[in-house]
């Protein structure tokens, strides 16, 4: 009985139970994955009414279905699906919006994680995941209000001297 506790005490040092439990756990999440196309999004310039859009392409690269996540961080997004469900190898294309009206650079992210589908689907709600890059710049609208009012501006100035030279002419 001695003999037996002190050989359980010595594996639990050396860390071979927490290696066996490792083991355990592999199978379960082997066969989960996800990836996305395109691995970074950037919008370049955007209007704060206008706004811009672009598709992301969810992957399922793993070997059975999975439920699909995804969470924006850091920006003000606009995704049509936020969580769904993927087939093994399917692929789904998500619309993503910029919502963002103040003016300046931005950059953020999508995290999209994969875990198994379904109710049965047991384990330790282990998963994968894949962060996308976002980037864009909103245009101060400030500056294009200016631009039209000092082309308005310009213009009367050139109808106001036009008619003085005519005025002088006669």
């Amino acid at each position: 009985m001695m003999e037996r506790s002190s050989l359980l005490q010595k594996v639990r040092r050396r860390g071979i139970f927490s290696l066996f439990l490792l083991f355990l756990l592999i199978p379960q999440v082997a066969g989960i994955g996800v990836g996305a196309s395109p691995d970074k999004i950037e919008f370049g310039e955007v209007s704060p009414k206008e706004g811009g859009m672009r598709e992301l392409y969810v992957i399922n690269t793993g070997d059975t279905a999975e439920r699909i996540l995804l969470t924006v961080e850091g920006v003000n997004l606009t995704i049509d699906s936020l969580e769904f469900d993927l087939d093994a190898q399917e692929s789904r294309a998500v619309t993503i919006s910029v919502d963002q009206e103040e003016a300046g650079k931005y950059d953020g992210s999508i995290l999209i994680t994969a875990c198994s589908s379904g109710v049965d689907s047991g384990g330790l709600g282990l998963g994968a995941g894949v962060r996308v890059p976002i980037s864009f710049i909103v245009k101060d609208s400030s500056y294009i209000k200016i631009l039209l009012a000092t082309g308005g501006l310009l213009i009367a100035i050139a109808t106001v001297v036009s008619l003085g030279i005519r005025r002088l002419k006669v």
